[in-house]
């Protein structure tokens, strides 16, 4: 679940804000406010992701650069997003470490695209944090604990991930899935990522490639020259 919270005094643009989140199905839970203080008092108690904050505020003893900082010290890896009339401010919000900007009027590709983003790096961080991958296949989500991952192998626009009991079909492509893994895993050719704690044996073949053998597992799977020197420096120094 990814919270929100919205800062924003022009009725209208907290409203277009708020309806263009709630398309975003990732995005659960949406809290919309044009006083500070009430920004301030739910971020307290509800430790929101996502916070997009006007920052000319009227009529109120502090702006939205005020509240930002007073909320990132609640929640460091909050992402912090600006949405003001004015570029002025760029230089006087370093300090709280703003992900990005939304100037008004609001550019709805642009808005979107900004906040997609951010939902993708969070899926990610929570995806990698979880010890499991995430996958649609047709009109089923598959949860696979990456521990039961031996290696995922890109073949005609899809990326096959092998498990012991099964092989999943997914499109999503190497780099979504490398970016979504661990520590555990490696890429070793462009079309192979491994898991390192399932190799047997690795081979050099004649073509100063590598044949990877797994345990328990018969399948074998491919690094190219060009990925060695990285697996090099994590097992022989």
């Amino acid at each position: 679940m990814i919270k929100a919270l919205i800062l924003e005094d022009e009725d209208y643009n907290r409203e277009f804000i708020h309806q263009n989140l709630r398309l975003i199905t990732a995005i659960s839970n949406i809290f919309a406010t044009s006083s500070g203080k009430e920004a301030y008092t739910w971020a307290k108690e509800n430790q929101p992701d996502i916070a997009l904050l006007d920052i000319e505020l009227d009529g109120q003893k502090h702006n939205g650069l005020d509240v930002a900082r007073r909320i990132s010290q609640l929640n460091n890896e909050m992402y912090i997003v600006f949405v003001t009339g004015y570029s002025k401010y760029a230089v006087e919000s370093f300090d709280v470490h703003p992900y990005g900007y939304v100037l008004k009027p609001i550019r709805i590709t642009l808005f979107r695209d900004l906040i997609e983003e951010i939902v993708s790096r969070l899926e990610q961080t929570r995806q990698r944090s979880s010890g499991m991958l995430t996958v649609r296949v047709k009109n089923e989500i598959i949860h696979i604990n990456n521990s039961d991952i031996i290696f995922i192998e890109a073949e005609n626009h899809k990326s096959l991930i092998q498990t012991g009991d099964a092989t999943v079909e997914t499109r999503k492509t190497l780099d979504e899935i490398e970016a979504l893994l661990g520590e555990d895993f490696l890429r070793v050719h462009r079309s192979f990522i491994v898991n390192l704690t399932k190799i047997k044996r690795i081979s050099e073949t004649h073509d100063r490639s590598y044949q990877i053998e797994f345990q328990d597992d018969s399948n074998i799977a491919l690094m190219s020259r060009y990925y060695y020197p990285k697996y090099k420096e994590l097992f022989q120094g």
